[in-house]
């Protein structure tokens, strides 16, 4: 299969996006642990979803601290509209867009990913990991839950794999493909210090998943 733009990609499985997370892919444990990484006195946190689709992660948070504030980024308008009608009546703003261009403002709590960040290498990272901690307040807290892999072989393979495909299907370096490229949480942790936090910590780990909190 061709690679797809990555914001076509996304609107056209919106509908059936929470179904594949959920049940397909059984995440209730993950989305309950990024939960439990949420731990603030202050009821009226202000909070960035960096990738936020449809709004799943934040279920339970709302439940939590139901007079926080939200800002999500996602580069899929279909996402989104499914995102605004689950929660139509809380402090959200959401913003379609790119990650990299998009400013995240600087006075956030705590910014938060969720099985999005995997489609980026090292180099991407490290700018949206910096952005990341430039919007956090201090004491701020950065939850990244993502896909993960075991080994620097198989983040090598991932990523000499993207760029074969690149290539065969003649695609510009200018626009975004959906495809995963996964890093280690040794990676991930190596990155997110060289971004500027001050500890990193990795929650929870399962097989192809991690979930890292970094303070700033």
């Amino acid at each position: 299969m061709p690679l797809e733009k990555m914001n076509e990609f996304f609107n056209t499985r919106a509908d059936t996006y929470d179904h594949h997370m959920l049940v397909d892919l059984a995440l209730d444990e993950f989305y309950e642990e990024i939960s439990n990484c949420v731990q603030f006195e202050n009821l009226h946190l202000k909070l960035l979803d960096v990738g936020c689709g449809t709004g799943i992660e934040l279920e339970r948070l709302f439940s939590k601290y139901p007079d926080m504030s939200v800002v999500g980024l996602d580069l899929s308008s279909e996402m989104l509209n499914q995102l605004q009608t689950k929660y139509p009546d809380k402090n959200i703003k959401l913003i379609c867009g790119s990650y990299f261009d998009v400013p995240f403002g600087n006075d956030f709590d705590v910014v938060l990913s969720t099985y999005s960040l995997h489609h980026w290498n090292e180099c991407e990272k490290l700018k949206i990991y910096q952005k990341c901690f430039n919007s956090l307040i201090d004491n701020g807290i950065f939850i990244n839950g993502d896909y993960t892999c075991k080994t620097s072989e198989q983040e090598q393979n991932y990523q000499s794999e993207l760029v074969r495909l690149r290539q065969e299907e003649n695609l510009t370096d200018n626009e975004f493909y959906h495809y995963d490229i996964p890093l280690t949480a040794e990676t991930e942790t190596k990155l997110l210090y060289a971004a500027g936090f001050v500890t990193v910590e990795l929650v929870k780990a399962w097989e192809n998943t991690s979930i890292l909190i970094a303070r700033k």
